[in-house]
């Protein structure tokens, strides 16, 4: 069995990272303690094992992280909102990817680890930020099964929360040093948004092509799951061929982890997804499993179309008719084998993810990251 908690730094004596306990802020719903509850609710004992491991490895690391973000201080209103996204159960998993990645160079000194984790805090606030833009622009009540920032400071705070939580991640990246991910950092952001505008003027026609759902999801997702790993890389001093390396698995990954979320839209638990299912075709996007069940079955358009009209209605999205309609179509997903597809399609990048790490040398660090990709395959929320 992989051992995580004793880590080889490269050049110099073994380390041991702090075991510190699980119970600090943000502790119980990161992504090790959920992803390994849910390795453990499937039988998937050896991958439980193994995120436990990995959770003690990294937990010193984390904690600081959550304290970081629980201890932001801005404008009233903003800080509230802005505090609210970051308490609400996030998985953590771009700052855990920044902080192995940075495990993974030649600078292991206090000075390297504490960059690591104002740049895995920086991550966390550019994601944050993003959701808090996203509830406003879908309109969402509910967001991990809680109400939103906008529905509960309303939409203009919100917004401004989100531009706040922007400006702190940028002034902890300048405050590293490491002024290229300045830059970097910026042209992400800069991808994320042109990705959005993309994604909207999609969703206004319904496009269901495949190539253009994957452009999205790379400039969406994938996009800041790179920047993550570029960031700790960096942090850690890592060469030129590990750092693309990493970068290669990192916009793999987050390709993965967006099909698996699309999938869970249709076919997932609300109560662990803390959404509604469809949640996504009513804000008028085309996931993965649909443009599959479309390509497969374009007859079924105008059923898809109207069954989006419903579910964009909170009125009708309630109705007896239109659950019927929803099931009808996660039926017909899961016939015609779209629902599979997507799955399939998941592993696929994350098979990619996998060869892109097997550029580099075998260790803990590699071995963590492998079994993230794996988790996030078998995850369920």
């Amino acid at each position: 069995m992989l051992q995580f908690a004793a880590l080889p730094v490269h050049g110099s004596k073994t380390e041991v990272s702090p075991q510190v306990s699980s119970a600090g802020p943000g502790h119980g719903t990161g992504v090790l303690p959920r992803l390994t509850a849910q390795a453990q609710g499937q039988d998937l004992g050896s991958l439980a094992d193994r995120l436990t491991e990995l959770q003690g490895w990294l937990s010193g690391d984390l904690q600081l992280v959550e304290e970081v973000l629980q201890g932001l201080q801005g404008p009233n209103g903003a800080q509230r909102a802005g505090h609210h996204i970051l308490a609400a159960g996030g998985k953590r998993l771009r700052p855990l990817c920044a902080l192995i990645a940075a495990r993974m160079g030649p600078r292991q000194d206090p000075a390297a680890r504490r960059e690591a984790r104002e740049l895995a805090v920086a991550v966390e606030l550019v994601h944050a930020a993003t959701l808090l833009h996203d509830d406003v622009v879908d309109v969402a009540d509910a967001r991990r099964g809680l109400p939103t920032a906008r529905l509960l400071h309303s939409n203009e705070i919100s917004i401004y929360a989100g531009d706040w939580l922007l400006v702190e991640a940028l002034r902890k990246i300048v405050a590293t040093g490491h002024i290229g991910l300045v830059k970097s950092a910026l042209d992400t952001v800069e991808q994320m948004v042109f990705a959005e505008v993309q994604q909207a003027e999609r969703a206004r026609g319904l496009a269901s092509d495949v190539a253009g759902y994957y452009e999205v999801i790379d400039g969406k997702t994938a996009a800041l799951f790179r920047w993550a790993l570029q960031a700790g890389a960096t942090a850690g001093g890592c060469d030129p061929k590990v750092m693309a390396a990493l970068m290669r698995y990192g916009g793999e990954l987050g390709v993965a982890f967006q099909v698996i979320d699309d999938v869970l839209d249709l076919g997932g638990d609300s109560q662990r997804t803390g959404k509604a299912l469809f949640a996504d075709l009513a804000e008028g996007k085309i996931t993965l499993p649909l443009a599959l069940l479309l390509e497969r079955e374009p007859g079924r358009r105008a059923e898809v179309a109207n069954l989006a009209s419903r579910c964009a209605d909170p009125a009708q999205r309630a109705l007896p008719e239109t659950k019927e309609q929803c099931a009808a179509i996660v039926a017909a997903v899961q016939r015609c084998g779209a629902l599979a597809a997507a799955r399939d399609q998941a592993d696929q990048r994350s098979a990619l993810a996998r060869a892109a790490l097997a550029e580099l040398p075998p260790g803990a660090e590699v071995a963590a990251l492998e079994q993230i990709g794996h988790a996030m395959l078998a995850r369920e929320s």
